[in-house]
């Protein structure tokens, strides 16, 4: 790998983290109901406004050991975990909406670049937010189902019947098995908002990826319930699992794969 490539690639990463720490604010503040685009970032322990030294993503994790600057409380280990997630979609992107970067060290930053990475970055934002709430709103699963149909004019592959196919078939499909458990059972297994996120992963993956997409989420929370068993809390029938982050893990996972095989 050429010098050019390393800076491009190191850039686009600390890119990514930048937004990453961003997608961490909101999810931070949003269910809160706090304003997340003015406000100033402030220790949740001792209410400390935080500084430019405290607000480089990953750099200032590591330079604090985790801990605030000023009352020592640990930070939420998510933050970083968004930051690095937020470096890899942009990685991703550049993969999969770049343009020759690994055969000639050229990139071109395009439509298709910037959509993959919005994507991207919902996914993150809505996997944390499920994590943390077991809530993925409307305003961004919704809306994504829409950009993923509009992106088929800038990002010829998947086309947009695959696309189309994908929306209908990842929201109608589990929708029908959500109302068909609920009448089965007398209670709900699933959100309202999970249907909609896996139309919404159709509708930008094609439908082709769905079934991947849910057999690595569903290894996903197989998973969960393992690491919660180590912990003592063993998982039963009525634990609530995080399926919509493990659905949107798995559609960054199936979207990183073929550079993931290069790797």
């Amino acid at each position: 790998m050429m010098a050019p490539e390393i800076l491009i690639l190191a850039t686009t990463f600390a890119a990514g983290s930048i937004v990453g720490s961003f997608v961490a604010l909101v999810a931070d503040r949003w269910p809160r109901g706090e304003p997340w685009a003015a406000a100033r970032s402030r220790c949740r322990s001792c209410d400390r406004p935080l500084g430019p030294a405290q607000l480089v993503p990953l750099i200032s994790y590591a330079m604090q050991r985790g801990r605030c600057a000023w009352c020592r409380a640990p930070l939420p280990a998510d933050l970083w975990l968004t930051e690095v997630g937020g470096g890899v979609v942009a990685l991703l992107a550049l993969g999969t909406g770049g343009s020759g970067i690994y055969e000639s060290g050229m990139a071109l930053f395009g439509w298709a670049m910037f959509g993959w990475a919005l994507f991207g970055w919902a996914l993150v934002l809505l996997a944390l937010l499920d994590a943390r709430h077991f809530w993925l709103p409307d305003a961004i699963t919704l809306p994504l189902i829409v950009l993923g149909l509009v992106a088929a004019a800038v990002v010829p592959q998947p086309d947009l019947l695959a696309r189309a196919s994908g929306a209908a078939l990842g929201w109608g499909g589990l929708e029908a098995l959500r109302q068909i458990w609920r009448r089965a059972r007398g209670h709900e297994a699933l959100g309202g908002g999970d249907p909609k996120l896996l139309g919404a992963i159709g509708a930008w993956l094609g439908l082709s990826a769905l079934p991947a997409v849910v057999l690595i989420a569903a290894l996903g929370g197989l998973g969960w319930a393992a690491i919660q068993a180590l912990r003592g809390r063993p998982a039963g029938g009525m634990t609530p699992i995080p399926l919509g982050t493990m659905l949107a893990l798995a559609a960054l996972v199936v979207l990183g794969w073929p550079r993931i095989q290069m790797v």
